[in-house]
């Protein structure tokens, strides 16, 4: 009788088993299926949320907004200021190396044409000599 009181357990168990996975089948189908709701009830609330949240607005006084505004200007003028300065110095900064290199460049395009022309003089006299030596 021990066997068949296990038995008719396991079953017992096995069939609880089989109706709770049915059962988290049913909700789950359940919960995918959501019922239609109508759009224009939809929008009505909406609206109505957004004219309930705009009564809690709180607005501010005028001259709360007059000195708003003046430090803002204020903030911005100070800042334009220093961009300007900013700007100002890296615009000099490079106009400085601009006409360093060119300095630099034109000293060396100097050395260049001088070693040039000694170059070109000292072929002329070599030349020179070279014909006179073979006249004589």
């Amino acid at each position: 009788m021990a066997k068949k009181d296990d038995f008719l357990a396991e079953e017992a168990k096995t069939a609880d088993k089989a109706k709770k996975k049915a059962d988290k089948a049913d909700k789950k189908a359940s919960k995918n299926k959501k019922p239609r709701k109508n759009p224009f009830k939809a929008i009505g609330a909406f609206f109505k949320s957004v004219r309930s949240e705009g009564k809690k607005v709180v607005w501010p006084k005028a001259a709360e907004v007059f000195k708003n505004t003046l430090v803002v200007l204020v903030v911005i003028l100070i800042l334009g200021v220093l961009i300007y300065f900013v700007d100002l110095g890296l615009t000099q900064g490079m106009k400085g190396i601009k006409n360093l290199a060119e300095k630099t460049t034109a000293a060396e395009e100097t050395t260049e044409a001088t070693t040039a022309e000694a170059l070109e003089e000292a072929t002329v006299e070599d030349t020179t000599e070279a014909t006179t030596e073979a006249a004589e």
